[in-house]
């Protein structure tokens, strides 16, 4: 499991079942900042699905392009699957 306390995460993507406001609570419970942008601060990006556009549906999102140059850049910069995340949320939730 990813320990995101004291972390900087940034979220694109929806992220169904939960909204992005379940999400920013339970991640901010858990001790992270969220952010609505990506910085030279920003070491998780939360991937939701893709954003669903018909002509380019293979397009990523600004945010997710911005972590793809940094890394590039040499910042790192972990990138969490939607699918990584529900895990997370599901094992603390059986943890409780």
């Amino acid at each position: 499991m990813i320990d995101v306390a004291g972390k900087i995460i940034v979220i694109t993507g929806s992220l169904r079942p939960m909204t992005r406001q379940e999400v920013t609570v339970f991640l901010e419970n858990q001790g992270a900042v969220v952010q609505g942008y990506v910085s030279s601060q920003t070491e998780i990006l939360l991937a939701g699905h893709k954003q669903l556009n018909l002509f380019e549906p293979d397009k990523r999102s600004k945010k997710y392009e911005a972590v793809l140059a940094r890394i590039a850049e040499g910042q790192e910069i972990t990138i969490l699957s939607e699918d990584v995340f529900f895990n997370m949320v599901k094992n603390l939730k059986c943890d409780r």
